[in-house]
């Protein structure tokens, strides 16, 4: 699947590929939560790059990145969902929650499996 072809599904389903904020109001003194997806790695340690690859292997320079602020020295946990899948051929979400404090960063990297009829997905409502 191209880069353009991805874009192409998650502009159907109404998913960001840019950093949103999504913070419910009952959370934003305490967090600031951030959402998107992004093309999982190739699967090909050699040659893997691209976003999704940075963060996951250093995701405090990946986040500056994209801008997220992360505060000046983190820690960082992340937690991959459907782990027991491949990155390769899926499409991957990430959700960031950011303390206010902000020394407290956590990943949530959530996995779906990318199937070649994708146009039976229903739009986003």
């Amino acid at each position: 699947m191209s880069d353009e072809e991805l874009a192409e599904l998650y502009e159907r389903r109404g998913v960001p590929t840019e950093w949103v904020e999504i913070t419910p109001e009952v959370m934003s003194r305490a967090y600031h939560l951030y959402f998107r997806a992004l093309k999982s790695p190739s699967g090909d340690p050699a040659g893997a790059k691209g976003f999704a690859e940075r963060l996951i292997h250093d995701p405090v320079a990946a986040l500056r990145e994209q801008r997220v602020d992360i505060g000046d020295d983190p820690r960082v946990s992340t937690m991959v969902v459907n782990h027991e899948r491949t990155l390769e051929r899926s499409i991957v979400y990430a959700m960031v929650l950011v303390s206010t404090n902000p020394n407290t960063v956590g990943i949530t990297l959530a996995k779906e499996e990318y199937k070649e009829k994708e146009e039976a997905m229903p739009p986003a409502t």
